[in-house]
């Protein structure tokens, strides 16, 4: 029998040893030193930054990626892990946009993910009674694997890592904005997106999503109802169960969408004559309507009660600077409103990932402020 290879659970594991093992540097690490990357960031995975001391007396650093224990079940059921080191194999390299390097990834495969597009068409067909037994389903097959995952990415540590808490200014948000456009318009309906099977459409689960987001109302309204009443009454008008709203973005334009495209998974590099935007945190990749995107990150960035009507207006611009033809500016202020309330249906599943009571609680706090904002004043 085939001895199982090794793959690091936990930060204690990674060694030095493990590290000359598995990347054969010129320059072998000696000992290396462990920083907590992301304090009330990282929901999904524990971060951390890696400094190697090397045989030469250099040092240098990188990032490693692992499941966070807490919320190992949620990563799970969303193919969060294997889906970013999977990005990075097939797309990393290739992106329009800045993002760091791969340097090693390992993970075992599994049979059941590697045909989840049709397990989750399946489920999601189901009579919408079913929704809540099939998520709790979902998540008991989750947390009984036992699946490792490890990313080893260059560290960007240099740059500036943007600020969810805090906001973004209007200059810095054009700025993302056109980098997002460039990324969208490389893959604009890109046969390319295709036959990946963990580069899941948008709408593969749109009614569990609505399931889980019905199923959290108490959580939000215990964590929220006070802080963000705004939001609180629009949930309550009905109109944020999302799946129309889905299966409307869904017919398309289609293209590579980073899905948790915030404040929090950018950074900026300061040292040039013009800020560089760096992506970073790939873990809820999929394929579908760029507008999603767009609504995602104005929802998390702009802290002001104005329309964002300048700002789109910047992005549709830039959209067709990089070769987009035949996508109107009054098409995508549609698509974009319709696409706020499929981002308020996926924040306000509120109780499915553990966020702490320090800066992760504050982050969606302010975020659930800043969507209603949104809603109200472009959607």
């Amino acid at each position: 029998m085939a001895q199982r290879r090794f793959i690091p659970e936990t930060p204690e594991a990674l060694t030095a040893d493990w590290l000359n093992d598995v990347l054969a540097p010129a320059d072998p690490v000696q000992s290396l030193t462990q920083t907590v990357l992301g304090e009330g960031e990282g929901l999904m995975g524990d971060i951390l930054r890696l400094t190697l001391s090397r045989a030469s007396g250099a040092t240098d650093s990188l990032v490693a990626k692992l499941p966070k224990l807490e919320n190992r079940t949620v990563g799970e059921l969303l193919g969060a892990y294997e889906r970013e080191i999977l990005f990075y194999q097939n797309f990393g390299d290739t992106l329009p946009v800045r993002c760091p390097k791969l340097l090693y990834a390992d993970f075992d495969r599994d049979r059941g993910s590697e045909n989840q597009e049709v397990i989750l068409r399946k489920a999601d067909a189901l009579p919408r009674w079913t929704n809540a037994i099939t998520t709790r389903l979902g998540r008991w097959i989750a947390a009984s694997k036992k699946r490792r995952y490890l990313l080893l990415i260059e560290d960007v540590g240099g740059a500036e890592p943007g600020n969810q808490v805090a906001g973004a200014s209007r200059e810095r948000c054009r700025l993302v904005l056109e980098q997002m456009a460039k990324l969208h318009a490389a893959y604009w309906n890109d046969d390319r997106l295709k036959g990946q099977f963990w580069l899941l459409p948008m709408d593969v689960d749109m009614r569990m999503r609505h399931s889980m987001s019905v199923q959290a109302r108490p959580a939000f309204d215990a964590l929220f109802s006070e802080t963000a009443p705004k939001l609180a009454a629009y949930l309550d008008d009905g109109k944020a169960h999302g799946i129309e709203h889905t299966q409307q973005l869904a017919q398309g334009p289609t293209t590579l969408l980073h899905y948790d495209l915030r404040l929090d998974n950018l950074m900026f590099d300061v040292r040039g004559e013009r800020d560089e935007v760096i992506f970073i945190d790939w873990q809820l990749v999929r394929r579908g309507h760029p507008a999603y995107d767009l609504a995602y990150f104005l929802s998390s960035a702009v802290t002001d009660e104005d329309s964002a009507t300048e700002l789109i207006d910047h992005y549709h611009q830039a959209l067709e600077s990089n070769g987009v033809a035949g996508y109107s500016r009054e098409r995508l202020q549609a698509d974009y409103a319709t696409a706020l309330r499929v981002v308020a249906m996926s924040l306000s599943s509120v109780d499915q990932v553990d966020v702490g009571d320090g800066r992760g609680r504050e982050l969606l706090t302010g975020w659930m402020h800043r969507l209603a904002n949104r809603l109200a004043a472009d959607g």
